[in-house]
């Protein structure tokens, strides 16, 4: 079974406060603490500091790296992962989640 990473990234809407995206943030990493058995690391992440300008607009991005694909789809509809999802939905504008396989680049 090959490891999973998940990239994710969050674009805050306008006006959302630090205290709410720390809040957004703690309870991200609660959530993959409480699912430790599920992941070999994550959430590592943190903001853009890249000079480019190619960042679209997102504030933060994390990843995590599943154990299995089949841990990753266990933890998808895992009631404290549909909650936390609810919970920032009020403060998120955009978000991207892309999984992948180590070295699987389709070719």
């Amino acid at each position: 079974m090959a490891p999973v990473i998940r990239f994710a990234a969050f674009k805050y809407k306008p006006g959302t406060t630090d205290a709410q995206k720390r809040q957004s943030l703690d309870g991200l990493i609660k959530l993959y603490e409480e699912n430790a058995r599920m992941v070999n690391h994550g959430p590592i992440g943190g903001r853009n500091n890249n000079p480019e300008g190619f960042d679209k607009g997102f504030d933060v991005v994390f990843t995590v790296e599943f154990k299995s694909k089949e841990l990753r789809d266990e933890f998808i509809p895992d009631a404290k992962h549909v909650a936390y999802k609810m919970s920032i939905m009020d403060i998120v504008e955009d978000v991207i989640v892309y999984d992948f396989e180590k070295g699987d680049y389709g070719y």
